[in-house]
């Protein structure tokens, strides 16, 4: 689109959880650490909310790969609109566990395979981590119960599984409902959006990443775009991509508040 224009080897707005382009702001850094060193260790349960665009599904996907490979299975559910029954068959199939029949497979025997894989995996030091993305969408507090109950596969010094409940802030008011999973929870984190500061560092890490190599905005116009998305990640990479779009239609070679203005005004971004 405008690449050539702009001399970048990339694109680099798009909306996309691509660890390449995770900036480590503020927020995400110490969240980083929290999420994985909770992992690490074991916690059981963990929470991770934040508004939506502020960048929970890069983070977590940053933190996914920051794990040691050889030591991690990892099931990671993105559609967890699912009955009981079926997240713990989506659970099985993404750790790779076989059963017969499994599209009829009952519960006791999911929990069963489930159970003898936990069982292998502590033998040799592996763990298991279960993560739920959009997890305020799980249409029922029954799955929330039996995901639950999955902590319950423990020996007297560790769980044998973590779960990491990820989504927007009304995932935690659904949370509350469950006192007993609310209790498990080893730690909540939520992300906001970036300070003015940062969403000035981040617009210029994701160009730089994207090769360019010189100012393509002006400091007003960095200000402009953060009045404009409140410093929320996924605002600020629609603004900007626009932005870098009108700019090459008006053959400018550095984008000012006014173009910003005009480009939210155009597009209503």
């Amino acid at each position: 689109m405008y690449l050539e224009y702009w001399n970048l080897k990339h694109m680099p707005f798009e909306n996309v959880p691509d660890p390449n382009y995770f900036y480590d702001s503020e927020v995400h850094h110490p969240a980083f650490e929290d999420l994985r060193e909770s992992i690490m260790h074991r916690k059981g349960a963990i929470l991770l909310t934040g508004d939506i665009g502020c960048g929970k599904t890069t983070l977590t996907q940053r933190v996914l790969l920051s794990l040691p490979e050889k030591r991690f299975d990892i099931a990671l559910i993105t559609y967890p609109c699912l009955s009981p029954l079926e997240m713990l068959r989506e659970i099985n199939q993404q750790l790779g566990l076989e059963t017969k029949n499994s599209g009829n497979a009952g519960k006791n025997t999911l929990l069963h395979v489930l159970q003898e894989h936990l069982a292998g995996t502590a033998a040799t030091d592996r763990d298991t981590l279960i993560c739920i993305d959009e997890a305020q969408s799980i249409p029922t507090l029954e799955t929330f119960e039996e995901l639950r109950l999955l902590l319950n596969f423990q020996l007297s010094d560790r769980f044998l599984l973590t779960l990491l409940f990820i989504g927007q802030p009304e995932l935690k008011n659904i949370i509350a409902k469950l006192p007993q999973l609310r209790q498990r929870m080893a730690l909540h984190l939520h992300l906001g959006p970036l300070s003015m500061q940062d969403t000035s560092r981040y617009i210029l890490y994701r160009l730089r990443a994207a090769g360019c190599n010189r100012p393509i905005l002006t400091r007003q116009a960095v200000e402009s775009v953060y009045r404009h998305t409140g410093g929320v990640p996924r605002s600020i990479n629609h603004l900007a991509d626009h932005c870098l779009l009108t700019g090459m239609r008006k053959g400018v070679s550095l984008i000012d508040s006014n173009l910003v203005t005009e480009t939210v005004e155009k597009y209503h971004v």
